[in-house]
């Protein structure tokens, strides 16, 4: 490789597979020339690493081989962010000038950050996309130069859950390796197989991916709205396995018998029923097939219609809906999407558009392919070199000098989880005992009001009291401290501290419930009853 060269590498986590891809631009062609996967299960769902360990060993096994095939050591890549907490709030910031002013660049940057800055709970913000800016009541896209009063920015800010991208960044330093950068899955891939007039006119992108269906509105060449799903293809191939086959038979059936627009016109009586003999010889009709491809595909459809609907671009999409991902080969899809989404254009998107591509014969890729479209956009979306010396063989990483350094860091790692652990074990322990106390403390006070007299019954209530205050000790600040700043741990320690005010309620209830007994069976309460029954009388 020559020294002025660059090759660039992204890596794709996908809920059914981790893809990397290597490629390097040369006289305004992309040539790529490595590829590889590495088949997941269960370590990525719904585009968000649940399993840190594994989503590691796969990512590893997929830089080996693009190493292999490069010849190259990679030291980065670049890294698509997707996935079912990838959402898209509308943001508006007003600032009043109190004097007409022109407005200038530094008026715009603040607005910008002030948009930034707004807090998402657990979310952090991934991006984000201005829409308009009005100057008193004009709308200017470019407001720079322009004198007015008040201004006022809109945006559409993009958040995720603070855990994807930490999970993620945590898998590849297990490794040793950079990310380059992180780029917006869906604005990469809308970027790259939608048209200048699509951009322009107003089209929806919607991609059909294996655990989420992503919607992408682009309009006057903005991102308009960005909705993620939390359903795909792999919903359709379960329903396939509730048919008691498995899923690699599952998937050759969805391959083999989905089509979009199925005729469900009723059979005719004197012809057999046509069937699909599984791989253990039983028989099952392909009619019951059908309805189930049908009926998961309609409900994935009608919810792509109704977050359309609630865009408030639904009828502003000159340039139709581009559909895209693994379901945009199911055989006509693009008819299911005019009748359900009730519009007249749709087209498959199954290349990139924006540049010159050649692929290299080493590579198992299809460029025809609607489910390589991600990668391959997250590829020309990457400008920096992510290779270092060249690459001799298994010593990857040079695992002799890295090997220490990995294995210290996850023994400490360990160590933390379990002090984590342990500090959890002990919060849950105190919410059961709070839960316990706060019952016993309220059929406490039924008993009291049922036997005031009861002197015996009065003091154990008492002592009671005392010990229902007393649970939350040091200890428990301590293991507090452990998990308060982890987000995962967030929602125990709200439940706790919402079972302790209870407790402490329901105490001070019974205490004042106690006085007034106390107080009414006292010589002074009875007296003062005697009186009120002779005034009675």
């Amino acid at each position: 490789m020559g020294e002025q060269e660059t090759i660039i590498v992204a890596i794709e986590l996908g809920s059914s597979k981790i893809a990397g891809i290597a490629g390097k631009m040369k006289d305004g062609t992309m040539q790529i020339m490595a590829y590889a996967e590495d088949k997941t299960t269960d370590c990525v769902k719904r585009g968000v690493v649940y399993n840190i360990e594994k989503t590691t060993q796969s990512i590893k096994t997929v830089v080996s081989k693009l190493e292999a095939a490069l010849k190259m050591k990679i030291t980065r890549t670049y890294i698509g962010l997707g996935g079912q907490s990838v959402r898209a709030v509308k943001s508006v910031v007003q600032k009043n000038m109190l004097t007409p002013t022109y407005i200038n660049q530094i008026h715009i940057d603040d607005i910008t950050d002030e948009s930034h800055a707004v807090p998402y709970d657990d979310y952090e913000l991934i991006g984000y996309f201005t829409q308009e800016f009005v100057i008193d009541t004009n709308v200017a896209a470019d407001p720079v130069g322009i004198m007015g009063t008040n201004i006022e920015g809109k945006f559409l800010n993009v958040i995720a859950n603070s855990r994807l991208r930490h999970n993620i960044k945590t898998s590849f330093e297990n490794l040793g390796l950079d990310i380059a950068d992180y780029h917006l899955s869906a604005f990469v891939l809308a970027n790259s197989v939608l048209t200048d007039a699509e951009k322009r006119s107003g089209t929806a992108l919607i991609d059909f991916g294996a655990g989420t269906t992503t919607i992408t509105v682009l309009k006057n060449n903005i991102v308009r709205q960005i909705i993620t799903l939390p359903i795909g293809i792999n919903n359709i191939r379960q329903d396939l396995c509730d048919l008691q086959i498995e899923p690699a038979e599952a998937d050759q059936v969805l391959l083999t018998y989905a089509d979009a627009t199925v005729d469900k016109r009723a059979a005719d009586e004197n012809e057999p029923e046509p069937t699909y003999t599984t791989s253990d010889g039983r028989s099952i009709e392909l009619s019951t097939i059908h309805q189930i491809i049908d009926a998961r595909l309609q409900e994935i459809l009608m919810n792509v219609e109704n977050q359309l609907h609630n865009s408030d671009y639904a009828d502003k999409l000159l340039g139709g809906v581009v559909i895209t991902g693994g379901g945009a080969n199911i055989p006509n899809i693009d008819k299911a999407c005019i009748n359900t989404l009730k519009v007249d254009k749709v087209r498959v998107a199954k290349k990139v558009i924006p540049q010159l591509i050649k692929n290299s014969d080493i590579t198992s890729l299809s460029l025809e392919s609607p489910t390589t479209c991600t990668i391959v956009s997250l590829l020309l979306a990457g400008n920096e070199n992510c290779v270092g010396e060249e690459y001799n063989g298994p010593d990857i990483f040079t695992e002799n000098e890295k090997s220490k350094e990995i294995s210290d860091k996850k023994e400490a790692n360990a160590k933390q989880q379990q002090i984590e652990d342990d500090a959890l074990a002990y919060i849950e322990n105190i919410k059961s005992q709070l839960r316990e106390n706060i019952l016993k403390l309220q059929q406490t006070g039924k008993q009291l009001n049922d036997d005031e007299t009861n002197k015996k019954l009065r003091a154990a209530v008492e002592t009671f009291i005392s010990e229902a205050r007393n649970i939350i000790t040091e200890d428990f600040s301590k293991n507090k401290d452990i998990l308060v700043d982890k987000d995962k741990y967030r929602q125990s320690l709200r439940e706790a501290e919402t079972l302790i005010t209870k407790c402490d309620e329901e105490a001070d209830n019974l205490e004042t419930l106690l006085k007034d007994i106390v107080k009414k069976n006292s010589i002074f309460g009875k007296m003062n009853r005697w009186i009120e029954d002779i005034l009675k009388e």
